[in-house]
């Protein structure tokens, strides 16, 4: 009786049958059937059965296929950002990794290119330094995939720039990884937020002084006094960890310095 009750209600979210899926709840499901349909819902972007299970008491961090949560399930699939909200109200582990690939919510939105999902997650305290199974972080999916508008919303919460991962079978860093791919935009958002160029992931084609040529001829940058002034502003950006935009927003501090320390140069890509 609970497999049928189980195929029905799934089969009922997904063609959008919201009385049905109540008729089915009424009668009684396990919780191995709430927390089923909750990633369905969660996959649908089916907002009136995402309460109604969640009401019943379905698991909002129950894991489905592949160790994936309803809040993996709607990074990945649904175009609803309201899903979100109502699944990180219910208390969704912001940070919980698949199985398989090690992937948060935040990956999935990210590669996916959702921007007010990456923004979403962001603001409700999602890690943005978390990697995966080849340890790339978000930030290191978005410059692979030349995702500019993701790089700035990553960076401007406070994302680590310099951490590496592997691509294509080679560890590599996000500035390098931009250098190489001739993406002079991020290659720039990254210098601002106090990228460096590091010896631990370069690329056998690429060397320092390529790299200094592109910086200073191409973006008309000094490579080291602007390290000098960034990694000043990444220092004091890290000791106001976690929370840094909502603490760095509450302090009195000259316009100018704020400024400086929001990395207003980067709020042209997203804004």
């Amino acid at each position: 009786m609970e497999e049928i009750l189980h195929v029905d209600l799934i089969q009922a979210i997904m063609n959008s049958d919201n009385d049905g899926g109540r008729s089915i709840l009424d009668q009684g499901c396990s919780q191995a059937t709430l927390d089923s349909g909750l990633c369905w819902a969660s996959r649908y972007g089916n907002v009136f059965m995402l309460h109604l299970l969640i009401e019943k008491g379905a698991n909002p961090n129950g894991e489905g296929w592949g160790g994936f949560t309803p809040l993996i399930w709607a990074a990945m699939f649904s175009n609803n950002i309201e899903v979100l909200n109502i699944l990180i109200d219910a208390g969704s582990d912001l940070d919980h990794t698949s199985n398989k690939r090690r992937q948060t919510a935040l990956h999935a939105a990210v590669i996916a290119d959702k921007r007010g999902f990456v923004e979403c997650l962001l603001n409700a305290g999602a890690n943005p330094d978390q990697q995966d199974f080849l340890y790339k972080t978000p930030l290191l999916h978005a410059v692979h995939k030349n995702l500019s508008q993701c790089v700035s919303l990553l960076i401007q919460h406070n994302c680590n720039v310099n951490r590496a991962g592997w691509v294509n079978g080679i560890s590599t860093t996000p500035l390098l990884l931009a250098l190489v791919q001739n993406n002079l935009e991020i290659t720039k958002m990254l210098l601002l937020a106090g990228a460096k160029f590091q010896k631990i992931a370069i690329y056998q084609t690429y060397n320092i002084r390529q790299y200094y040529a592109t910086v200073e001829n191409n973006l008309n940058m000094e490579v080291r006094p602007i390290y000098l002034q960034q990694q000043c502003r990444v220092c004091i950006r890290h000791l106001l960890k976690p929370r840094f935009l909502e603490k760095l927003k509450e302090m009195l501090l000259p316009t100018k310095l704020k400024e400086y320390l929001e990395i207003v140069e980067l709020f042209g890509y997203d804004r």
